[in-house]
């Protein structure tokens, strides 16, 4: 049986196995707090319509804390930033007209991986709280 390729609609959230948490403390620099590896022999591809939602504490980051998302190589070598702004953009996952979307279409490959970084202002996050969600299509092979 030959093998075949396939599209599924996903999203990148607290069930996803492979995500990575990680706290981050007040005040502290640009830090990485949650980070996803697209799986071998896959890939990831955000389009324009694809969404970030971001709840990252129960005592918030303050509003205006940067958030950045970024994608770097496997070595963490090379890095592209998909945005960069405060933490009230991501905030919203019921209304559509105010929903953080990605904007552009973007092919993460194997092994790269996905990152949220955030410099809080006046709280740190805190792991156990963190809700996150990033819609995103993978695309694989079958095994048959």
């Amino acid at each position: 049986m030959a093998k075949r390729v396939v599209e599924e609609k996903i999203s990148l959230n607290n069930n996803t196995s492979g995500m990575i948490k990680t706290a981050v403390a007040a005040g502290a620099a640009l830090s990485e707090t949650i980070s996803y590896t697209v799986p071998d022999r896959s890939e990831l591809i955000l389009n324009p319509t694809d969404f970030v939602y971001l709840k990252l504490a129960t005592t918030e980051p303050a509003e205006d804390s940067r958030v950045v998302i970024a994608i770097t190589d496997a070595m963490g070598r090379r890095e592209r930033v998909l945005a960069d702004t405060i933490y009230a953009a991501f905030k919203t996952l019921d209304d559509a007209t105010k929903k953080f979307y990605v904007g552009t279409r973007v092919a993460i490959p194997a092994d790269f991986l996905i990152k949220v970084k955030i410099a809080p202002v006046t709280n740190g996050t805190v792991v156990a709280q963190m809700i996150y969600a990033i819609s995103a299509t993978l695309v694989y092979e079958t095994l048959d």
